[in-house]
């Protein structure tokens, strides 16, 4: 008998089990309720749904209770792995999630040995009393417990033939203790918890604050079974299902409407500000809002299969990739360990002295400040960027920022807003009454072309009248009737539809030809028309002018617009090269022959430019209004479409990389300077400690300073 995961997304577990049933319900609750949010039992289908805090109890603490009461087989971990998400056990993700302990317990420990530390620093360094037998016992005792993490590491790199970091200060921190070096050993031991811990939560927190953009808070759906609307558990719909979903309600699938129709607040997905109208055959995300209308989606997927969870969980995979600064400081740790090596044996050998040997070893052990070097200031680097709404799924992407010699733009959307404004307008009529009447029929109206019209005649002083009567027809226009005449305000479709006679061949249609064009008719004529556009973002010129002045070396405009259009696009930029006409492929091609050149960073948002994001070195998307393919394709995802938060970027990757170097002169430096003075017994012991202490403290504090 064992125990399956069904569903895990965000601290809500859903578990499926023949004990799940009604005999056992009273149990499991005793066992659980003061450990976890929320129990709910489904026992017609032997269900179990728990939300907990992931902070204070894991995922395996829930399931070893489960296990422990139910004495089931102590086959338990390969059990959850093989039935839980696909996971593994080897990447730094799925270490924290199948760690034993939690994090509550982790700062438990830390917090007690930050209290002996300070005891020992005091006796040691300031009153300079030696230790008693019973003190040199417990301190060697709670030496060995706080080692045991890097002792089991080492176990199993002998095991496994291997003679790694782990092994080799496992070693000497052993010799350390049974030595007489046991405050020395200590210290050493508390530094190593301590930054190993500050690694932890600083990739935790970047990890919190990219799961906080987005929260999924329902719990019960209504599903279709023929013509009855059937109330469910959000964790028992399944692909196929027909979600029912009604004004003001979020959506909770991802799927395609296949009835209804209705305007949709996508802005938590993508940050666009307007909601987007849906129909037949459109398609809808999870954690979505329906602001207007009554649709039913065939579910394409639920839980973590949802674009959202996949986004999540691509950011957070890329998270634990190792940048090149990683790489490095993981390569010069290695020369360390070599070098320590040799410089404790030749100590010895040199100098007789077992008190010198003792302390290169310990200086020499633990190069952990060298490698926290670069990860620290990685990992600071990520999660201030996240708490700014900048997404970056992992440090290799954000070092290469700040190296890009070639830029390459898409236009619309990216460069300009999805916030329609008006061009520029004709009309048949007396200028007053065609603005009064506009304003007339979209005062009320929300979609955004309708809020563009309304905030220009506001603009010019018109203001909707009291007798004002105008509807809303989704997907076409608005109709209304005041003063003895039927209005028509839309598309060209809408015009068509009412036999409407439009003037093809005018040459206001043929200059606007580059932007969406709405026709007004009144009684069944029509009588004039305006052109809408997106405006230019703020801050897109000054973005190119700094790109220039950071030293890239070439930026171009990549755009499907007609070459009129994009060039004239482009004279309020100073682009080096503008591509007009381009096609998805041909987007790609160029981008592809940049690369060739040099470093290649493409920035898009729309679905058009995904390939082309592929294909580019680094990738950056423009989330508000941007395409899903583009946002997931990307390297790293703007979530407000700032272009000035392409020049944090570059440098937050400038002071990311500037920190790094600085970290690696202050570890190298000291280890070297320390290990002399050992070898000349210059210091004691435990002075090498506070070596440690002193040079890893400066590389954490400088890190910290990392920040956008």
């Amino acid at each position: 008998m064992s125990i399956v995961i069904k569903s895990n997304l965000k601290d809500r577990v859903r578990l499926k089990s023949d004990l799940f049933t009604k005999k056992n319900e009273d149990f499991i609750n005793q066992i659980l309720e003061d450990k976890v949010i929320d129990l709910r039992f489904n026992l017609a289908c032997n269900s179990l749904i728990i939300k907990f805090n992931s902070l204070e109890i894991s995922l395996n603490d829930i399931l070893d209770l489960l296990y422990e009461y139910f004495k089931i087989s102590s086959n338990l971990p390969k059990q959850k792995i093989e039935n839980s998400l696909k996971t593994c056990s080897e990447c730094l993700v799925c270490k924290k999630t199948h760690s034993k302990k939690t994090w509550r317990r982790k700062v438990y420990e830390i917090v007690g040995l930050s209290v002996v530390a300070v005891v020992v620093f005091i006796k040691e360094h300031i009153l300079a009393t030696p230790f008693s037998a019973i003190s040199n016992i417990a301190l060697g005792s709670l030496s060995v417990v706080a080692a045991l993490p890097l002792l089991n590491e080492a176990k199993n790199d002998i095991l496994n033939k291997k003679f790694s970091l782990e092994t080799f200060m496992a070693f000497s921190l052993l010799l350390a203790i049974f030595g007489g070096e046991i405050a020395a050993a200590f210290e050493v031991i508390y530094i190593l918890r301590a930054s190993r811990l500050f690694e932890e939560y600083t990739a935790q927190k970047s990890r919190i604050a990219i799961k906080n953009l987005i929260e999924m808070d329902v719990k019960q759906v209504y599903v279709l079974n023929g013509d009855i609307e059937i109330q469910t558990n959000l964790e028992d719909v399944k692909k196929g299902d027909i979600v029912v979903c009604v004004n003001g309600e979020k959506i909770c699938v991802d799927g395609e409407v296949v009835y209804g129709e209705g305007y949709v607040d996508e802005s938590i997905i993508n940050g666009y500000s307007q909601a987007i109208y849906k129909k037949i055959g459109s398609s809808v995300f999870a954690n979505t809002t329906l602001n207007e209308g009554k649709i039913h989606i065939k579910v394409n997927a639920v839980g973590n299969e949802t674009y959202i969870s996949r986004v999540i969980n691509d950011v957070e995979k890329h998270l634990s990739l190792k940048s090149a600064s990683e790489i490095e400081a993981d390569r010069l740790a290695k020369k360390v360990l070599k070098l320590g090596s040799f410089m404790t044996v030749a100590t010895l050998f040199l100098t007789g002295s077992f008190t010198n040997a003792f302390s290169v070893m310990i200086i020499m052990s633990c190069p952990c400040a060298t490698i926290l070097a670069a990860s620290s200031a990685v990992s600071s680097a990520i999660a201030s960027a996240a708490k700014n709404g900048i997404l970056i799924k992992g440090g290799e992407h954000l070092e290469k920022m700040s190296k890009a010699d070639i830029v390459c733009f898409d236009k619309t959307g990216t460069l300009t807003t999805n916030t329609p404004v008006v061009l520029s307008y004709v009309t048949k009529l007396d200028e007053d009454e065609f603005f009064q009447v506009l304003s007339n029929l979209e005062h009320k109206n929300t979609h955004p072309i309708a809020k563009a019209v309304s905030g220009y005649c506001q603009n010019l002083g018109f203001e909707p009248t009291a007798s004002s009567n105008s509807c809303s027809v989704v997907g076409l226009g608005v109709k209304g009737e005041f003063n003895n005449n039927k209005y028509l305000l839309g598309n060209k479709k809408f015009m068509v539809d009412n036999s409407i006679r439009l003037p093809y061949n005018s040459n206001f249609l043929k200059n606007n030809e580059h932007a969406t064009i709405i026709f007004l008719a009144k009684n069944s004529k029509f009588v004039g028309c305006l052109s809408i556009s997106h405006e230019i973002r703020d801050g897109s010129k000054e973005t190119i002018l700094e790109l220039k002045k950071r030293g890239v070396k070439k930026i171009v405009l990549l755009t499907g617009d007609d070459e009129l259009v994009a060039n004239e696009f482009a004279k309020e930029f100073e682009f080096d090269a503008v591509y007009p006409n381009l096609m998805p492929d041909e987007k790609a091609n160029i981008v592809n022959s940049f690369s060739k050149k040099g470093v290649t960073l493409m920035i898009g948002d729309g679905v058009n430019d995904t390939l082309a994001m592929s294909r580019a070195d680094i990738s950056v998307s423009f989330a508000s209004g941007g395409s899903e393919a583009a946002i997931e394709v990307s390297n790293i995802a703007i979530t407000n479409s700032d272009p000035k938060d392409i020049i944090k970027l570059f440098d937050l990757s400038n002071l990311a990389l500037k920190k790094a170097n600085q970290n690696y002169k202050i570890g190298t430096s000291t280890n070297i300077l320390g290990s002399i003075l050992a070898m000349f017994g210059t210091i004691t012991p435990a002075a090498a400690g506070l070596i440690h202490l002193a040079h890893t403290g400066a590389i954490l504090y400088n890190s910290s300073k990392v920040k956008i």
